[in-house]
């Protein structure tokens, strides 16, 4: 609630200044000095209640002429729109511990919940894969949602392997009735294509066709590393004994295809690069927010203005029929 014309409100102060020169009119001289105690309430009271009506429906008066508005602020705000899909290789090998003797897997959330909890406005869904790929979440603005389904991500949840033309080619299905202006794939993996039933290539050109870039990301070491693996002993108590493990990639394929989609390839050997990687694509695939904001006025002086003109017509009732049967 606001004033447009504030001013009038010092007319309030000269209600009392009113009042003292209507009552000192109203009352005659000589019945001023003669009233007695016994006397007041007959002829004083029906006085002061007119003057306080009068009062009352002076405030009302200039409460009016003050004109109180009712504001109203309405926002418009412009964004281009980017709805990002993110895509992470599951499978075993993202056990493997290279990156600063921890587990890829665990640089991996650790840096996209960091991505995803820096974005604003975009819409940002999460594709699984290892043997086969899995939406955990399609493109949405609940982000709560989408890193809690990143920080529950464990391996062994589908069946082995690495297909990443299938999880590409899923990705692409979340994406391509979007209608967003701008579509972005962020495709991590530790290994190479060796199962499923897309070529990652062909899933590539597709995402090209839709006008989806897609940013493709090779994490951790090549050649012989070693695997860990968790078994159960008795009492439930669980040991890891590790397997050597030939990791192959293949970082053609995946420049391929960033190339295809106008996106780019990252290498990422060290668990600081993988951070670097995703401060970077957060840089290239910024939105740009324009606010314009209007604000709408709605007059509420008729309101003080009807109250002011019903006191004043009781008092005027007042006055003229119950003032004088009293008096």
């Amino acid at each position: 609630m606001k004033f447009a014309n504030p001013e009038f409100l010092w007319l309030l102060t000269i209600i009392p200044l009113f009042a003292f020169y209507w009552k000192k009119k109203m009352t005659p001289p000589a019945l001023r000095l003669s009233i007695t105690r016994d006397s007041m309430p007959k002829y004083s009271n029906p006085i002061l209640l007119s003057l306080l009506l009068k009062c009352v429906a002076l405030a009302f008066f200039v409460l009016a002429l003050a004109r109180p508005q009712n504001q109203f602020k309405h926002t418009e705000r412009t964004v281009p729109g980017l709805d990002i899909v993110m895509v992470m290789d599951v499978s075993a090998s993202m056990n493997i511990e290279d990156l600063a003797e921890r587990p890829r897997l665990d640089i991996a959330k650790e840096t996209m919940k960091d991505f995803v909890a820096g974005r604003s406005n975009d819409r940002i869904g999460f594709v699984i894969f290892s043997g086969e790929p899995l939406t955990l979440v399609p493109p949405t603005l609940d982000y709560g949602i989408v890193l809690s389904s990143i920080d529950g991500v464990e391996t062994g949840r589908l069946k082995d392997g690495t297909a990443i033309g299938d999880g590409l080619s899923l990705a692409i299905g979340r994406l391509r009735e979007s209608k967003a202006k701008s579509k972005v794939i962020i495709l991590l993996t530790d290994g190479d294509n060796n199962v499923g039933q897309v070529d990652p290539a062909t899933a590539g050109d597709l995402a090209a066709g839709y006008g989806i870039k897609v940013y493709t990301i090779a994490i951790g070491k090549e050649g012989r590393v070693r695997l860990p693996i968790r078994e159960k002993g008795m009492f439930g108590k669980v040991f890891t004994r590790y397997q050597d493990f030939d990791n192959a990639l293949n970082p053609e394929l995946l420049q391929q295809i960033a190339n295809t989609t106008g996106g780019k390839f990252y290498r990422v050997t060290e668990e600081d690069a993988l951070s670097r990687v995703f401060k970077e694509i957060d840089s290239l695939e910024k939105t740009e927010i324009k606010t314009q904001e209007k604000t709408k006025y709605e007059e509420k002086y008729a309101f003080p203005l009807t109250l002011a003109l019903l006191v004043l017509s009781f008092e005027w009732f007042f006055s003229f029929w119950i003032g004088r049967l009293l008096w």
